[in-house]
């Protein structure tokens, strides 16, 4: 009966990050045993969303309206990233945060969050066309790639499984700082990794708040051609 309720307990808390797949492969795999959260160094790509214009719209909604329409946006911006296998971190007033590479590791976890980031606007440009609203919801995207610290971090009374580190920081201020309304902005590690997946064009170096160095970002602006010829023998 404890082995029971304690499956029950670990499957409820990784619910609350990974997608139903991602769960069931933690469980039934090496990680089971420890629980899957301890912290530990790894690699990983974390994405930051914003919305924008999300603040002037509910200004003219009542609250009930508003919490139903930010419910429906997260929903479709949760499915995006469970669809890649994502790790969804925390919700931030009409913004979130999710990474990619853990607690499953992906050697492909930078296409994976651009991947998420497109599907993530494209999911907001549906929910956009079915409002009447002439003045459309936005999001601002950042993705950065690099080694964190991931597990769960806090006190014993409360604890959170998420990453802390320099590229952390940056990807959040990517999104803040450097995306513009509609734009996926992704750090230079994310472009190595991930730019023969996807179209994207430089930044000008910018020098982000609280870094020394500058960095060069490059914006997202759509999925590389498939090569037919290239593919058609597989």
């Amino acid at each position: 009966r404890d082995d029971i309720r304690r499956e029950q307990e670990r499957r409820g808390r990784l619910a609350r990050y990974s997608s139903p797949a991602v769960v069931e492969r933690i469980l039934e795999g090496s990680l089971a045993g420890a629980g899957g959260m301890v912290a530990e160094e790894s690699e990983v790509s974390v994405l930051f969303a914003d919305l924008t214009g999300f603040t002037t719209m509910a200004e003219r909604l009542p609250a009930s309206e508003v919490v139903q329409v930010l419910n429906q946006v997260f929903e479709r911006l949760t499915a995006a990233v469970f669809d890649q296998d994502g790790t969804l971190d925390k919700f931030r007033g009409d913004g979130m945060m999710a990474f990619f590479g853990a607690p499953i590791a992906m050697a492909d976890h930078a296409v994976r969050a651009v991947e998420a980031a497109l599907r993530m606007q494209d999911a907001l440009t549906a929910v956009n066309r079915t409002r009447p609203d002439d003045r459309p919801i936005q999001m601002r995207i950042g993705v950065n790639s690099g080694n964190v610290v991931v597990g769960d971090i806090g006190s014993p009374q409360r604890k959170d499984y998420t990453v802390i580190g320099d590229v952390v920081n940056i990807a959040s201020r990517l999104e803040s700082a450097v995306a513009k309304p509609g734009q996926i902005v992704i750090g230079e590690a994310t472009w190595a990794a991930a730019h023969h997946a996807f179209l994207c064009e430089p930044l000008a170096e910018v020098r982000l708040k609280g870094k020394q160095k500058t960095v060069r970002p490059y914006v997202v602006v759509g999925r590389a051609p498939v090569d037919h010829e290239a593919t058609r023998g597989l």
